[in-house]
Formats: C-alpha cells, structure tokens, sequence
C-alpha cells in the first residue's frame, strides 16, 4: 500500500497477550492509524496503550471500557468460545465496523442457528466478519486446502502439528495441562477445560473448501504428553512423569473415501516441533514447516495482514477459504 494511499482506520478489541501483540505491530504499520483500544480489565483502563503492551513509549491511545466512534476494522481477541463472544461481535458488526477475530470456534462456526445468526447480522450491516489465526487459520486448514490445488486427484490428507510450547505465551501453557499430575490432566479434558480449540473447524473447513461431503467424522481424542525429564519455562516447571501437554486426533472420511487425518501435539519441552502436510493423490504433496509457525506472532500477523483483505471482501461471515492472503509491508 502506497503512503499517499489513505490509512485504515482500526481498532483493538480485548489486550490480552494476543491482542498486545496485534496491537504492536499494527503501531508498526504506515497504512494503520489505531484509533481505539478496549479491555474491561480495571487495570488497563484509563492507561495510554503504548504502557499497557510495554512499547517504551506512550502511543496516544487511551485504552476504553467500550468501543468508541466507529472505526472501519476492529480486531477482536477476547475469547476462544463463540456463544461468549458473540454478541461482543454483533455490537461491533451493528455499529457497522468490519470484524477480524481470533475467537478459534469462529474460525468456520459448526453451530447453524448462531453461523445464520451471525451471517445475517454481517450482510445487513454490510460488512465482513472473519475468524483467523495461525491454528485454526492457516497451518491445518488454509495451508493445506492450498497445496490441495495441485492435485487432480487426492486420496487422503494428513496433517501434523507439533508445537513446543516453551515459548509460547502462560495462558497456552496452562491450558494444555502443563504441570498437572495425569489424574487432574484426565479430569480437565473430561469438563472440557484442557483442549486445543479449533481442530474440528479447521477439518471441516478444509473439506467444505474441497468440496467433499462428510460421512464420518470421529471424536477427538485428547491424550496427555508425559515429560521425559525436568522442564523449565518462565512461567513453570514441569518435573519428570507430570504433563508437559496434549496430543489431539481427529479424522473424518467423506462420502467418496477421501479421509482427513489431524493430529496437533503441543507440549512444553518438545525436541522437534514441525508442521507437516501429506496429501496423497495425483500427484502427492508434502510440505514439512521445520521448528513450526509461531504461533502468537503469526496469529498477530494473520490478523493484521487481513485488515486490507476483509475491507475488498464480500459482506457476510467469511471463512479464510473465501480471502486471499499475503504479507502486507
């Protein structure tokens, strides 16, 4: 985008560590001006952004309880639960504001009163609603559905994530189970408290982008990775035979025989982390991402780089199948 080109007009929902993030580089964006930021923390509110995301420098942005004016774009991070988030989404899409969110369940929403819901609100407001991310947003369902175009015929997909979360941020740490004895970690994935959000999304994504009707989708299994010897994060420590994290499968068969295998590893300590794609069909594909995508700083760049993207887009609620992407300078 050129500098005599009008900036865009944008501003960060929730300032978690995700939302720190996207608001760091938008601040590093020529064609950004951040006209607003919002938490409900009473902490952050009332303090100019530039402390709030330790900049070293004020910003000239005083963090609000609520929205104000009407920005073209606003980011959104507050939540990985869509029912949550929701009618945070529909008051920002009602003041007729373009929504990139990183709510995981948004991603490709399975519920269809709340995708109807949400859809209506977008086209009769006219503007774009998108869920993005590194995972689910790019690495398990954008990624691959792209390397499935230079197939003329495909088989089967499999898709492999191992992430070491070591260097991720407390919260991701925690909510892998990292630290627990296995009797806790069995009784968090049993409420619910201990799962990577998103796969189902990004599996079924990817087979709506493909085209294949699901005849069998398996539940997800959710199994604790054990640490082998003692490990040290900056935020805890993991000590030998307690959680270091999870492994998460999930597969789906279509109507035709195509299946669709995913398997996310997250785990502190982990030795070879990776991002591995194998399509099998005419002709075969393979990619392997060595040491994996960031995943915090390319959620912020996900997001970031789509705010010129969703602004051209069709109103509605879109998946990333229905964007182009790219890095925006």
């Amino acid at each position: 985008m050129h500098h005599h080109m009008q900036t865009i007009a944008v501003a960060q929902y929730g300032i978690g560590p995700i939302g720190a993030e996207i608001l760091r580089l938008m601040l590093e964006k020529p064609w950004i001006t951040v006209v607003g930021a919002v938490d409900n923390d009473p902490g952050k509110v009332g303090h100019d952004v530039g402390e709030v995301i330790g900049l070293g420098r004020l910003a000239g942005i005083t963090v609000t309880p609520e929205l104000v004016g009407r920005p073209e774009v606003v980011c959104h991070s507050t939540g990985s639960h869509l029912i949550a988030v929701e009618p945070q989404l529909r008051a920002l899409m009602e003041r007729g504001c373009h929504v990139i969110s990183t709510c995981e369940e948004l991603s490709f929403p399975l519920d269809a009163a709340i995708r109807e819901s949400l859809q209506l609100a977008a086209r009769s407001h006219g503007v774009a609603l998108l869920g993005t991310g590194v995972n689910p947003g790019f690495v398990m369902d954008k990624l691959p559905l792209t390397l499935s175009a230079a197939c003329q015929t495909l088989t089967a997909i499999d898709v492999r994530r191992v992430v070491n979360a070591s260097l991720r941020r407390e919260p991701l740490q925690r909510k892998i189970g990292a630290g627990l004895s296995r009797e806790r970690f069995s009784t968090a994935v049993a409420d619910g408290s201990i799962r990577h959000m998103g796969l189902r999304e990004s599996l079924t994504m990817l087979a709506n982008g493909m085209g294949l009707e699901l005849a069998r989708i398996a539940d997800e299994t959710v199994e604790p990775v054990l640490a082998q010897e003692r490990v040290l994060t900056d935020f805890l420590t993991v000590e030998p035979g307690e959680v270091a994290g999870l492994r998460q499968t999930m597969t789906a068969t279509s109507t035709t025989g195509v299946e669709l295998r995913f398997e996310i590893q997250v785990y502190v300590g982990a030795k070879d982390p990776a991002d591995t794609i194998e399509i099998h069909g005419l002709p075969d594909v393979s990619a392997t991402i060595r040491s994996g995508i960031h995943g915090d700083h390319a959620t912020a760049a996900m997001v970031v780089n789509a705010i010129p993207r969703i602004l051209t887009a069709r109103p509605g609620l879109l998946s990333m199948d229905d964007i182009a992407v790219g890095f925006r300078e």
